[in-house]
Parts: structure tokens; C-alpha cells; sequence
């Protein structure tokens, strides 16, 4: 994943998102989701996320980050 997710706050949420939990942020052990219907609660605002959205996000930064790799690769290599 293309770094952690932050709440709207601007606190972060958690390291990493997957399809069988997140990883919280500073480190340790996989929190696996017990539903689909899961959600992170921001530790500064108490924002409530539902589990789907954060993995929206998380694969919307994933394709954005390698857009930005891809135009990097042309980029140079239309250079030299």
C-alpha cells in the first residue's frame, strides 16, 4: 500500500489496509476484520470509517502512486 491512511483530521488511521484487516499505525500485528461491517475509529476526532471505504482508499493511492511511477518511467525515457 502507498503509505498509511489518514483520517480527515489529518491524524493517521492505520498503516495498511487489506482484505483481512489493517495493520495499526506504528507498527504490530495484523487486526483481522471480523465482518465486512468493521470500522476504524480515529484515536484524535472519533471519526468512524467502515472498514470498505478504507480499502477504497487504499487501492484509489495503490493505482495513484503507480500512475505516478509510469509517468516517471516515460518521462525519463524520453529524456535519454
Amino acid at each position: 500500500m502507498a503509505g498509511g491512511i489518514s483520517c480527515i483530521c489529518g491524524a493517521p488511521l492505520v498503516e495498511e489496509v487489506t482484505e483481512r484487516g489493517v495493520y495499526p499505525v506504528g507498527g504490530g500485528p495484523l487486526i483481522p476484520f471480523s465482518r465486512p461491517t468493521d470500522y476504524v475509529m480515529c484515536e484524535s476526532c472519533l471519526r468512524t470509517y467502515n472498514v470498505r471505504s478504507l480499502m477504497a482508499r487504499a487501492e484509489t493511492a495503490e493505482a495513484i502512486e503507480s500512475l505516478e511511477r509510469l509517468a516517471e518511467k516515460v518521462e525519463e525515457a524520453e529524456q535519454g
